[in-house]
């Protein structure tokens, strides 16, 4: 981020808080980009789209694969949508699952302006309600704290789920980026404060580790060790945290990278077939 808009963002946190968290928490909430990639998109295209009533209207899911075969859901993060999941949601038709890819709330084809965690962690209670329950989630990024939550609050109960890249906490989360960008600690500060209120829910609350050890469903760790959105400390955090989870970090791969990766994409489908 541009040194400057830094300085003045920090200059605003120290003289005119409120200005600040009335800012950072619109733009917390409001995604500037609705996808990220087109690769796979017309594979995307030709699933079967399945509209549900989510949490801001309208919401997309893509639904492929034989319809008598275990349900997966697979969750994109943020600013992205359905595409960012199409080499993994291909593989896994392939292996005979049957997948339904959820564009978030504000995301892809789905409706809304504003999103976030807590919405996208109703948007898959919701789906699950709508259209059946997924035997497993497979969710990048923050739609992998999403599934969580949504399993604790939103009436989502998968035997297994998959983490691709996620951070363990949103407050860690948020400090670790804003500090890498030359934030301040009162930016911090405030930040935090305007995600709890719009979320209406404090910043500390989402946090996986306040939930994974009660948590029952088999769960898959992958992260890549060259992550600068979510270090892949975090997930090592959560694989502790987790019982049985399965970790495994890879040297070579990044954020996006884990969406892709022949390896990542075969370790997710073994861990995912019945048995």
């Amino acid at each position: 981020m541009n040194p400057a808009l830094i300085a003045a963002a920090n200059w605003t946190a120290a003289v005119l808080p409120r200005t600040f968290k009335d800012s950072a928490g619109r733009r917390f909430v409001t995604p500037q980009a609705r996808k990220q990639t087109d690769t796979g998109r017309d594979w995307l295209e030709a699933l079967a789209p399945f509209d549900f009533k989510g949490p801001k209207g309208r919401q997309r899911a893509w639904l492929g694969g034989p319809e008598d075969r275990p349900l997966v859901f697979l969750q994109h993060g943020w600013e992205a949508d359905s595409a960012d999941l199409t080499t993994m949601g291909q593989a896994l038709c392939e292996a005979g699952l049957r997948v339904a890819l959820v564009d978030g709330p504000a995301h892809g084809a789905s409706e809304g302006r504003t999103a976030g965690l807590p919405w996208f962690a109703q948007g898959l209670g919701a789906l699950a309600a709508q259209l059946a329950q997924p035997f497993a989630v497979v969710g990048h990024s923050m739609g992998f704290p999403a599934t969580v939550r949504a399993i604790t609050r939103h009436g989502l109960s998968p035997e297994r789920v998959v983490s691709l890249g996620a951070p363990d906490a949103l407050p860690r989360n948020v400090r670790f980026q804003a500090e890498a960008m030359g934030m301040s600690a009162r930016a911090v500060e405030l930040m935090l404060e305007a995600v709890s209120e719009r979320f209406g829910a404090p910043a500390e609350e989402f946090d996986i580790l306040r939930d994974a050890p009660t948590m029952t469903a088999s769960a898959l760790i992958l992260h890549g060790r060259n992550d600068q959105i979510a270090p892949p400390e975090g997930a090592e955090r959560i694989a502790a945290a987790w019982p049985g989870a399965e970790l495994e970090l890879f040297d070579d791969l990044g954020h996006r990278g884990v969406l892709r990766d022949e390896r990542v994409v075969a370790r997710v489908a073994d861990f995912l077939q019945p048995r």
